[in-house]
């Protein structure tokens, strides 16, 4: 029921980009051709721009994606109560990680009174799992670098830190040089701040008269110029966005389930991992909440649910 975990850029997130494509394309073709007619002072075109019709359907789907924060729980190796602690050293298998999500599920009643429609909702686990310190800080470090969380951070930190351990101990750290080097600024001082506020004053007023000397016709087409570029690079940003979400690991599996908090506490539990208590370092992430919550989730892991068609 488990399945292999890779980072894919969200299919909706594409879906809307590409609703959005011909709609900037069509805003982009009406500010060149109101550029173009205002040199013989045609004034900017008057028809609608077509293709902006459903943009409050489009807003409202990234809001439901975005917008709304979603419960989500990180167990690790290294928080009380969980896994087992040797010296230093702490364990937890993936057995003992997904059986730890399914209890603190059981234990977040307030989720189905919430305000949360009865069946829909989804969750979404993730486990990372490594047989041991240091490849578990490597696993972290390849997740954190696409989706940062606090819990995984500390968790990466302190399995590096243990990795290493045995070896730190007979390390002698570099002591600094004296005296230091640092860092000074103008806007530190009073006098500095003031000088920096009263020529900005000035700096400010000299380009509203610059500005005030354009033409009107000089205006509007440095405007059409500057939208035209804007929207060039804020699709840059999202395609660039989307190209940045990469990465696997052998031990990332996860699985996305629908239904109420019981019902999936129960199935998690019954599931086998696909991993073994030879994997004795490992972490799991879970979201739960509606489904458009977290449907972001479900596609950057490339996640489907495998009880579709059965149940």
């Amino acid at each position: 029921m488990f399945q292999p975990v890779t980072f894919t850029p969200p299919s909706s997130v594409d879906g809307i980009a590409a609703g959005l494509s011909s709609s900037l394309d069509a805003i982009g073709s009406t500010l060149a051709t109101g550029a173009g007619r205002l040199s013989s002072l045609g004034g900017a075109p008057s028809a609608p721009v077509p293709g902006l019709n459903g943009m409050g359907d489009m807003r409202g789907q990234a809001t439901g994606m975005f917008a709304e924060p979603v419960p989500y729980l990180a167990v690790t190796p290294y928080q009380r109560g969980v896994g087992q602690h040797r010296g230093e050293h702490a364990y937890l298998t993936p057995t003992g990680a997904i059986r730890a999500v399914g209890t603190r599920l059981g234990d977040m009643p307030s989720l189905t009174t919430d305000g949360l429609p009865g069946m829909d909702t989804g969750l979404v686990l993730v486990v990372m799992a490594a047989p041991d310190a240091g490849r578990f800080a490597t696993s972290l470090q390849r997740f954190n670098a696409v989706m940062p969380l606090v819990e995984l951070q500390q968790a990466q930190r302190r399995a590096g830190a243990l990795a290493t351990l045995e070896e730190d101990k007979f390390k002698v750290p570099p002591a600094p040089g004296y005296p230091a080097w640092g860092k000074a600024s103008p806007r530190r001082g009073a006098t500095g701040r003031a000088t920096d506020v009263a020529l900005g004053a000035q700096l400010a007023l000299g380009e509203g008269h610059e500005a005030a000397t354009a033409s009107p016709l000089e205006r509007l087409q440095g405007f059409a110029t500057r939208q035209a570029a804007t929207m060039q690079r804020r699709r840059a940003d999202l395609a660039s966005l989307g190209s940045s979400m990469t990465g696997t690991d052998p031990g990332w599996f996860g699985i996305y389930l629908e239904g109420l908090v019981a019902e999936v506490a129960r199935l998690l539990v019954r599931f086998v991992p696909p991993l073994d208590d030879a994997f004795k370092c490992c972490a799991a992430v879970c979201w739960y909440g509606r489904r458009q919550q977290v449907a972001y989730y479900k596609e950057a892991f490339g996640l489907r649910n495998p009880l579709e068609g059965v149940l």
